[in-house]
């Protein structure tokens, strides 16, 4: 293989494709802003090129039909994130061997390659045709520092299905992406590819934001449940949390997103709420009522229900009293 090489490429970058062609017993040379090569032996016959896209992006083509059956091997350093459009031709009998990918939109696929050497065995006569995307642990390390907090998860969501828009957005994007196109650069190719990861941090945001939403619903009925059953006892925002495991924090934010109000406030009104039902429908002792929903001493069951009612709970029941 030529020493022609993209002026800034990794080691990490280098293995994405350098050990492919060389068990291909391909030649690359620098030209049209990437490494381009052409094999015609008795192992295979092909195209293959590859254009960096920045120093943690690589995109690579290629065509390549094995005439022997061969085990072929690719070698990576580290994980990394893996778009490939899929075009080998449908008639071929045997599929190309991915790690567990993620089918996308029509023969699309995401995932996370892991580092580590992955061995598939060629049949002769399969023709292996796509176009990838491969992006470096480090393309999103750096989105993370300049942009803090609005770019998480963008990795992992190559492992995951993505909306459907989107998808289609990767698809036209990666079919763009052609060996000789006029005007495919470097700058290109990285803009097209950051417009395409700014489409996933958005719909990254939306997906956490769902997540979050179904696990604060979850989360504020389990709150409302667990006070229904205690207003008799100690219903301190501390004590609720340590009961179902959460930080405080995050249980008072979950629960005014989800109902509007504070828990503080809710549980005063749950409390005074069942204190009206006993005072109106019972003939217990304001003292027992006031035990009922968690106040030890009447005189602050007293207090707290005036203040909340307007009245004292004397008044209440003699007010519901002469209603009947």
């Amino acid at each position: 293989m030529t020493d022609h090489a993209i002026h800034f490429e990794s080691r990490e970058i280098q293995t994405l494709y350098r050990p492919q062609v060389e068990q291909l017993g391909m030649e690359l040379h620098h030209r049209s802003g990437g490494l381009e090569g052409q094999v015609d032996g008795d192992i295979c016959q092909g195209r293959f090129q590859a254009n960096p896209a920045g120093p943690y992006c690589l995109v690579i083509w290629h065509d390549i039909t094995f005439l022997r059956e061969m085990d072929f091997s690719e070698y990576a350093m580290t994980d990394y994130a893996c778009l490939t459009l899929d075009e080998s031709p449908a008639s071929n009998h045997a599929p190309y061997g991915l790690q567990p990918c993620t089918k996308q939109e029509g023969n699309m696929v995401s995932l996370i390659q892991q580092a580590g050497t992955v061995t598939n065995r060629m049949p002769a006569g399969f023709r292996s045709q796509t176009r990838s995307i491969c992006i470096l642990p480090d393309y999103f390390t750096e989105l993370e520092n300049q942009w803090p907090g609005q770019v998480g998860g963008l990795f992992d969501i190559f492992a995951q299905p993505w909306p459907s828009d989107i998808a289609l957005a990767a698809s036209s994007a990666l079919s763009k992406l052609s060996p000789g196109r006029p005007g495919q650069t470097e700058f290109l190719i990285k803009a097209r590819i950051d417009l395409l990861m700014a489409m996933l941090a958005q719909a990254s945001f939306a997906l956490v934001q769902s997540h979050e939403s179904s696990h604060d619903r979850d989360l504020v009925q389990q709150v409302k449940g667990h006070i229904q059953s205690h207003l008799g006892g100690d219903l301190s925002i501390d004590r609720i949390a340590q009961s179902l495991y959460v930080g405080r924090t995050r249980l008072c934010l979950a629960f005014s997103r989800q109902t509007g109000t504070s828990l503080a406030r809710y549980i005063r009104e749950q409390r005074m709420d069942r204190a009206r039902h006993l005072l109106s429908f019972t003939g217990e002792d304001i003292a027992w009522i006031g035990r009922q929903v968690g106040y030890v001493r009447p005189s602050s069951f007293s207090a707290a229900f005036t203040r909340e009612t307007g009245v004292a709970p004397i008044a209440w029941r003699v007010q519901c009293n002469h209603v009947d």
